[in-house]
């Protein structure tokens, strides 16, 4: 990953940095707005599967990229539904900017740089 494109370092960081700012907002509702600690289960959820994806790419399966396909486009679904359905404005927020990163990330897993990264010569 260290000679990696640009476009492949960005998709590492949107799958983990979403998922890691979305459960450290969670973590903030549970401690100060009183929300359940079950609410913890769809963050975690979506850095494990962000987090498989990422080590897919790392070990440049090609399958990593289809399933980095379904993680954007569920999680981003999910965000694009918190934000319309979401009462505090900083779950609106944070769930619109979630959304354009999932679906950034969908766009630049089709990139050809990514796509060279993860398919070597058959690209």
């Amino acid at each position: 990953m260290k000679n990696a494109m640009i476009e492949v370092k960005i998709v590492v960081g949107l799958f983990l940095g979403i998922a890691l700012a979305w459960t450290l907002l969670i973590a903030f509702e549970v401690l100060f707005v009183d929300a359940r600690p079950l609410s913890f289960l769809v963050p975690v959820a979506s850095l494990i599967l962000g987090g498989l994806v990422v080590a897919g790419m790392a070990l440049r399966m090609p399958s990593s990229r289809i399933a980095g396909f379904v993680v954007a486009g569920l999680f981003g679904l999910l965000h694009a539904l918190f934000m319309l359905g979401a009462q505090l404005w900083w779950v609106k927020v944070f769930s619109g900017l979630a959304f354009a990163g999932y679906m950034y990330a969908a766009v630049l897993l089709n990139s050809m740089p990514v796509r060279r990264f993860v398919l070597g010569a058959k690209a």
